[in-house]
């Protein structure tokens, strides 16, 4: 994402059993414009047929500390059920946001 011209500023992993306990997200800043690009990159991908993703990803705004207008990327429900228990479909996930990400850009 920091090659992208978005600049990551916090963000966890995820923890617990299942997966879903407690999210992975990926905080950031970026202009609007790049936040919508990733915003319509991941709904596009959701409503496809034949998705990449295993699981549904959102991104919402927020404010900072400082009152900065900020981005949150984060997972809500997983395409299947049985995702809640896999991490390497978060896993997968994370690696088809960063080819998503990187590809949208050129």
């Amino acid at each position: 994402m920091n090659t992208c011209g978005m600049k990551t500023y916090a963000s966890c992993q995820g923890h617990g059993f299942p997966v879903r306990k407690l999210l992975p997200y990926v905080a950031f800043m970026a202009p609007l414009p790049l936040a919508q690009r990733l915003a319509r990159l991941v709904r596009e991908d959701a409503e496809s047929l034949s998705p990449r993703l295993c699981w549904g990803w959102e991104v919402t705004a927020c404010f900072n500390s400082q009152f900065r207008l900020c981005w949150r990327l984060a997972p809500e429900s997983p395409r299947l059920y049985r995702y809640r228990y896999w991490r390497k479909t978060l896993d997968k996930d994370f690696q088809q946001l960063c080819l998503l990400i990187k590809y949208s850009a050129k």
